[in-house]
């Protein structure tokens, strides 16, 4: 039953029950009521629902209540959302008709109101309207010219002062900036230090240019720094690769404390950081970079846009110490790009301007929070996780084997990343990496391996979530050994690993 937005709209559609005392969280309540109505066809798609303010008023709840509850049916792929239009019931998903869903790229979400390209459209549009056609026609000059620069103190904030004298650069991507960087900072055969598991991208940045990778070990708290001050004593290293927010792919932050000892010791051992943050701006409470705490001294900051709001836009900061270090730097630019795209860069400083990255990242956080809860209730207590990061690490027992486990769920058209994608050694910590951006919406992180989807949708609707890695049958060993055999593969992906017992050894 669709409903108009006449200004006298006072009958109150049928499916729209009254709230009950007791019954669990009123905006829960409001998004059963919708997922209630669909399933019956009292509500179909492209019908539109009551007006946010006014369903607050019929039902004696504050307008906060409807909207979340609205962004919960969202969530649920129930409502589809036009700006200025209203909410109008989605077409339904079916899961029959999806391809592989890659849950191992790690990008941001799509926010639940799927207002990304609204953004870029009206983004767009405000950069024609306030830059001639010769800015953003050309090459783009790493340099920012002081509007620019003024957008990026905005993004970067104040950690900015507390590095110095740095300069801000903007380059397309941090891939770049990484491999720029070794090649300006290092020669064929020298010795580089990074975490045990760390970014695949800066690993196939050093093997490309012949550099020697060493991890570093660490604790809980990420790398210990009287390991670090004997790896830069021993190997003669001197350049030091970290990512210390949400880490990828362990997603563990570095406390402060921490921080601060690392940077003592780069101080002390005069070795050069480079401080991969893609994810800081999804944490609300983030603590200050390691390159603060050296003041910029010998370090470098990256701080992409891709992974906290598109891929798309290709950009990122580079916050570099002044004088030679930068000039070498620029040089290696020169040589291997002609910087990012000015259209882009346009966008990106629009964005901060007016307002849209702030809100976009707001989005774009809501969505993963409600993705990681989702995994919460799939995958067991042992899974590391930051509850607004956009990955997960899925420690696995040593006997297990990541790359079959991978390999298994990938013929099931779901894959993630194992651990040999992050590792610097052949031994190390047996695990998973898994994206929860990479479903194109809540429904299909749910639907994508369900037996039934039409079981699966009504345990959605119930608030029981059933998920991607929860339900597909998968060959087990026919040696009849306990879950964690070798030459085991998972019944069901998510059952299995809630049975796991990560104390066992083998007999």
């Amino acid at each position: 039953m669709a409903v108009s937005q006449g200004a006298d709209m006072q009958r109150r559609p049928a499916w729209l029950k009254p709230l009950v005392a007791g019954s669990g969280p009123r905006y829960l309540q409001i998004a059963d009521l919708i997922a209630h109505a669909v399933r019956n066809g009292e509500l179909k798609a492209g019908d539109q629902v009551p007006p946010q303010r006014w369903l607050a008023t019929e039902l004696g709840v504050d307008l906060t209540t409807v909207t979340r509850a609205y962004a919960e049916a969202r969530v649920r792929g129930l409502l589809a959302s036009f700006g200025g239009r209203g909410s109008f019931i989605a077409e339904p998903y079916d899961p029959s008709q999806r391809g592989m869903v890659d849950l191992a790229m790690n990008i941001p979400p799509q926010p639940a109101n799927r207002a990304l390209a609204d953004h870029i459209k009206a983004g767009m549009s405000e950069v024609v309207t306030r830059h001639d056609a010769e800015s953003v026609s050309g090459y783009h000059h790493p340099v920012l010219e002081p509007t620019a620069l003024q957008a990026a103190r905005t993004w970067l904030g104040p950690m900015l002062d507390a590095m110095g004298q740095s300069q801000v650069l903007m380059c397309a991507g941090t891939q770049g900036a990484i491999f720029n960087l070794l090649q300006a900072h290092t020669r064929r055969g020298d010795a580089v230090l990074c975490d045990p598991l760390t970014y695949p991208g800066f690993l196939r940045a050093a093997r490309a240019l012949g550099l020697k990778i060493i991890g570093v070990p660490g604790d809980a708290s990420g790398m210990l720094p009287d390991a670090l001050e004997r790896s830069c004593r021993d190997t003669g290293a001197g350049l030091l690769y970290l990512n210390p927010t949400i880490q990828n792919p362990t997603a563990s932050t570095m406390p402060t404390a921490r921080r601060q000892d690392i940077a003592a010791v780069l101080r002390k051992s005069k070795v050069t950081l480079i401080e991969d943050d893609p994810y800081r701006h999804l944490l609300n409470d983030a603590p200050l970079p390691i390159s603060a705490c050296t003041s910029g001294e010998r370090s470098y900051y990256l701080a992409s846009l891709s992974k906290c709001l598109s891929p798309s836009l290709r950009a990122a900061y580079v916050v570099a110490p002044s004088g030679q270090a930068t000039t070498t730097l620029l040089e290696s630019f020169a040589a291997t790009s002609m910087g990012c795209s000015a259209l882009l860069a346009g966008l990106v400083q629009t964005w901060i301007v007016n307002g849209t990255a702030k809100s976009l990242l707001g989005e774009i956080q809501l969505e993963a929070r409600s993705r990681q809860a989702l995994a919460r209730s799939i995958l067991p207590g042992s899974i590391q996780a930051h509850p607004s990061g956009i990955h997960l690490w899925l420690p696995l027992p040593p006997q297990w084997r990541p790359t079959a486990f991978s390999q298994a769920l990938e013929d099931m058209g779901v894959r993630i990343a194992a651990t040999n994608a992050f590792g610097v050694e052949d031994e190390l910590p047996s695990g998973v990496r898994i994206s929860v951006g990479g479903a194109r919406s809540h429904a299909e992180l749910q639907c994508c391996a369900a037996e039934d989807p039409d079981s699966a949708r009504e345990k959605s609707d119930r608030q029981q979530p059933h998920g991607c890695l929860a339900t597909r049958p998968i060959p087990m060993c026919t040696c009849n050994q306990a879950s964690w055999c070798r030459n085991a593969q998972p019944d069901s992906i998510g059952a299995a690993a809630g049975r796991m017992d990560f104390s066992s050894t083998p007999p």
